[in-house]
């Protein structure tokens, strides 16, 4: 998943431009992941989504890449409600940092972008940017952080997925699923852990994984495929 999911133009936040800049709610906040079955993962948050999302790989060039599934087939998602809202015990990450993101300017340091097509951006309602003398206010702080933590945990990401491809210990699979309608759905192009390969590693190999603490990331993505059959019958809402 080399290019951005959901943003369309990003652009680098300053109290220049964006000075009158507010961030308002909008009436379905997460309507723009309606169509997404598969969302960005962050091996810090694998244990808390295990309950709810199975978590898999999609093969890449360079490496894998971890993603929740949402959904048993391309364009629908069963997380996402008719009103734009999260019918889950646990929201991905990558939704709530939308629309920020960390970006990096050529001979410069990161710094926080927004995409400026979301449809929460006001110049007139909402909670503001930057003051008037152009100071950032708490809700660049929070959102500075928030995208600046989720960097640093794709990084360890990335180097978890590069680690077990390494180790050789992804297979690829085909997720099939019967519909209560006796209708059949299958999503393709995934891998998971390859248990018999997994069992098989040397002490070596295996206190590698443990010293990078990678160990409780692998069981959290083996419990998780447990919750496939919610992908048939829907999420559970929150709160139960």
């Amino acid at each position: 998943m080399s290019e951005l999911l959901f943003y369309k133009n990003v652009v680098p936040l300053n109290s220049e431009t964006h000075r009158d800049l507010h961030l308002k709610a909008v009436k379905k906040p997460l309507a723009f992941a309606k169509e997404a079955n598969l969302i960005p993962a962050l091996v810090d948050e694998f244990e808390f989504a295990m309950d709810d999302l199975p978590i898999a790989f999609l093969p890449g060039k360079e490496q894998p890449s971890a993603v929740f599934v949402a959904g048993l087939e391309p364009g629908s998602s069963v997380f996402i409600t008719e009103d734009g809202l999260w019918n889950g015990k646990y929201a991905p990450a990558y939704l709530r940092r939308y629309p920020f993101i960390i970006g990096d300017v050529e001979g410069g340091e990161s710094v926080l972008c927004v995409d400026d097509s979301y449809e929460g951006l006001s110049k007139t309602d909402g909670v503001r940017f930057f003051s008037k003398d152009g100071k950032p206010e708490e809700s660049v702080t929070n959102a500075l952080a928030l995208a600046q933590n989720y960097r640093a945990a794709a990084d360890r990401t990335d180097e978890f997925a590069k680690k077990l491809n390494t180790l050789k210990l992804l297979r690829d699979i085909k997720l099939d699923a019967k519909m209560p309608d006796g209708s059949e759905k299958s999503v393709h192009g995934l891998q998971v852990l390859d248990e018999e390969a997994f069992a098989a590693l040397p002490a070596k190999a295996l206190g590698e994984l443990h010293k990078a603490g990678f160990l409780k990331a692998i069981y959290s993505h083996l419990f998780s495929l447990r919750s496939v059959p919610k992908l048939i019958s829907g999420a559970e809402p929150a709160g139960k």
